[in-house]
């Protein structure tokens, strides 16, 4: 089972002074839980990661990227969103990926379009505050995927 986790940018970033991978770069509340899973050797093989960027669109964990002090707003979710889903489509064909997991705010979630189609199930961590969303996002890159809904193609859902 093959997995692309969809993160996305976080106002508190690091100031490297040169261009850097997104997980050296950001250094918000979901990047440390990742990072810590990562340095804890927990990190599933099987999830791939992106990040989706307000200055960027979607970017590779391993691309390279200067610092910014951009924010996402309507106007350029809808900007990016055609790019975004035609690059999530690409990379759902290239790797097969058997679910699609993001972890978006309500801005973040304006800048994808419509994946019913995909091959892929498609799942969102959703709930009642960043507390909740981080305790769900470290259960699934741990390897604990009791709060998704794996069986099925095409499923939304809500983590619970």
């Amino acid at each position: 089972m093959s997995m692309l986790l969809v993160q996305s940018c976080s106002k508190s970033k690091n100031r490297p002074g040169k261009p850097v991978q997104p997980l050296e770069l950001y250094s918000g509340y979901f990047f440390k839980i990742i990072k810590k899973a990562i340095d804890d050797g927990e990190f599933q093989d099987n999830i791939d990661i992106c990040v989706l960027s307000a200055e960027y669109g979607l970017i590779d964990s391993t691309d390279e990227i200067n610092y910014y002090d951009r924010r996402m707003d309507a106007d350029r979710a809808s900007k990016l969103r055609p790019r975004v889903t035609r690059e999530l489509r690409s990379r759902v064909d290239a790797n097969g990926y058997d679910h699609i997991i993001f972890n978006l705010g309500t801005e973040y979630k304006a800048a994808i379009g419509d994946l019913s189609d995909l091959s892929a199930s498609v799942q969102f961590i959703d709930g009642d505050g960043i507390g909740y969303k981080g305790h769900t996002l470290k259960q699934i890159i741990r390897g604990n995927y009791s709060s998704l809904e794996m069986e099925g193609k095409n499923a939304t859902t809500q983590a619970n």
